[in-house]
């Protein structure tokens, strides 16, 4: 949605005079703070390239009802048009910009309590959602060593019993001076646990052990059998979306999304390299 639309729809909502910034954060939407009376709220609205995402603004509404603890305030959601407005919370940081020692740990402890939430009634199939995003990159310019079997070992152990954020990029925890809020919930649904942690992981380029490892105590990981899951599904989520972002470069043809490819891509090949010299070790 473009700007101009969306001050037109805020003027048919708002009758008082207000001001509208954009905000650069947003990668599938775009984000505004918006001031009325000298209050503050963030605004989001889908880009252009949105509806190649295949997620339901109806089903993002009944996850919201289900993770108010976990989410900032929400003040309206227009589920016709996915343009959601909430409160905005000052002096926060992503996961990224935080200073916070426990981080990785608090972490862990908000993506368990989402996970211990009542179960929907729909799913996210990622590897549905693969083949979407492959068959729609119709000039791939990244590739995956094995990706066949990387694929075909992630659906052997598959398992979607768990509602789901789906999307744990590094703007979606902001930390504030009192808490961690837990955001953006459009690709929220029933998911294998190990996507999400594997989603966080892999997101946010956690590579250091000891910030693995708190935030597997976080979340009350303790067997390194689950742990190893985890690096097969962080596998595949490089190629998930990276085909993701191949697409919507070739749609938006945006800088940003051809570095977000690239970024999966170099991701990827790093933890191959550590999966086969962990083999080699093992060997010896």
């Amino acid at each position: 949605m473009k700007e101009t639309q969306l001050r037109q729809w805020l003027d048919h909502k708002i009758s008082t005079p207000y001001t509208l910034v954009p905000d650069l954060h947003g990668i599938s939407n775009d984000s505004y703070i918006l001031t009325v009376e000298e209050k503050r709220y963030m605004v989001r609205t889908p880009k252009q390239s949105h509806n190649l995402l295949d997620v339901s603004f109806r089903q993002e509404n009944e996850i919201l009802d289900l993770v108010h603890d976990l989410d900032v305030p929400l003040v309206y959601f227009d589920i016709e048009r996915g343009i959601k407005i909430t409160r905005y919370i000052p002096h926060t940081h992503t996961y990224k910009e935080t200073k916070k020692k426990t981080k990785a740990f608090d972490t862990g402890t908000i993506l368990r309590s989402l996970h211990d939430k009542e179960p929907v009634g729909f799913y996210f199939d990622p590897f549905k959602k693969l083949d979407h995003y492959k068959k729609n990159a119709r000039n791939p310019f990244i590739s995956f060593d094995q990706e066949e079997q990387i694929v075909e070992a992630a659906k052997k152990i598959y398992d979607p019993d768990t509602l789901c954020h789906n999307d744990l990029v590094d703007g979606n925890l902001l930390f504030s001076k009192n808490r961690l809020y837990l955001i953006d919930y459009e690709y929220a649904s029933m998911n294998d646990a190990r996507f999400d942690l594997a989603s966080f992981l892999s997101e946010n380029c956690i590579e250091e052990e000891e910030e693995r490892e708190q935030f597997f105590e976080g979340y009350g990981i303790t067997d390194d059998k689950t742990k190893k899951e985890v690096i097969l599904f962080e596998l595949f989520e490089d190629i998930l979306w990276g085909y993701w972002a191949n697409m919507l470069y070739e749609t938006a043809h945006e800088e940003l999304y051809k570095a977000i490819a690239r970024d999966k891509e170099a991701h990827y090949r790093r933890a191959m390299k550590k999966i086969s010299l962990s083999s080699r070790k093992a060997c010896c």
